[in-house]
């Protein structure tokens, strides 16, 4: 994470990061502990980027000697990149934008179509949605450094990557099971973050998904012991999470 900071220092305004990194730095602050990821979610922020910042980008993609580059074909535009010959760097950065020529490729770079067997990650749609798009840039904050999503906006977030895993996965595509549990202990794990005092409005869209999760995603009984979260039962985190966001009658 010190090497993409120290990197991107200058451009703070052009991205935010999301996922399991955001989650990672959040929870570090608090002092708990949580799984240490070496994945980065990089939401570009359409209205601060410029040819300066996307120069910048491809410096660090080439510093870090990434072996596999891919793009997604159409919007959103989805980029990802994974084992860098320098371990120092991230080992996957996944790259979010609402639409294509964002970023400029150089003349000489080689990047592929993302394989078939491979997912586009569940918060890459997600940035289509303009009060998606609009909650993340509404709800970042500076942590060491690094622009991240804070927890009460990771936490609809997550909700609705849930959702929408979920749902496509019914559908028989191809979804691993691992990524749909992660969005979902990341809520309860991001519970403990949020004060039972703290009110965050949303729009009714956003409130509808995040009603929808609450209402589907914990009939096993889920148990929060088992992502850490102690002397807690599910139903004290539905019902402090319906409160924060003020879901009743939704």
């Amino acid at each position: 994470m010190a090497r993409f900071r120290d990197h991107f220092s200058a451009y703070a305004d052009r991205y935010v990061l999301i996922g399991g990194a955001a989650v990672d730095m959040l929870m570090d602050r608090a002092g708990i502990d949580f799984r240490l990821t070496k994945d980065l979610d990089v939401v570009l922020l359409v209205e601060s980027l410029d040819a300066e910042f996307g120069a910048t980008f491809w410096e660090f993609i080439r510093a870090g000697g990434y072996e596999h580059r891919h793009k997604s074909s159409g919007a959103p535009c989805f980029y990802r990149f994974h084992s860098p010959s320098d371990g120092s760097f991230p080992y996957m950065i996944e790259l979010f934008a609402r639409r294509d020529g964002l970023i400029q490729l150089p003349a000489d770079t080689v990047i592929g179509p993302l394989p078939v067997d491979e997912e586009v990650s569940g918060l890459s749609a997600i940035m289509l949605d303009d009060d998606y798009y609009n909650f993340v840039r509404s709800g970042a904050e500076v942590v060491e450094g690094v622009p991240l999503l804070g927890a009460t906006h990771l936490i609809p977030l997550k909700a609705r990557a849930w959702l929408d895993l979920t749902d496509r996965r019914a559908r028989g595509e191809h979804v691993q099971s691992d990524q749909i549990k992660k969005h979902r202990a990341d809520v309860v794990r991001l519970y403990q973050l949020v004060s039972p005092e703290e009110r965050v409005q949303l729009q009714a869209s956003i409130a509808e998904d995040l009603a929808a999760f609450l209402e589907r995603a914990f009939v096993d009984g889920y148990d929060p012991g088992r992502v850490g979260v102690q002397r807690t039962t599910i139903g004290d985190v539905t019902t402090a999470l319906r409160e924060v966001y003020g879901l009743d009658g939704v």
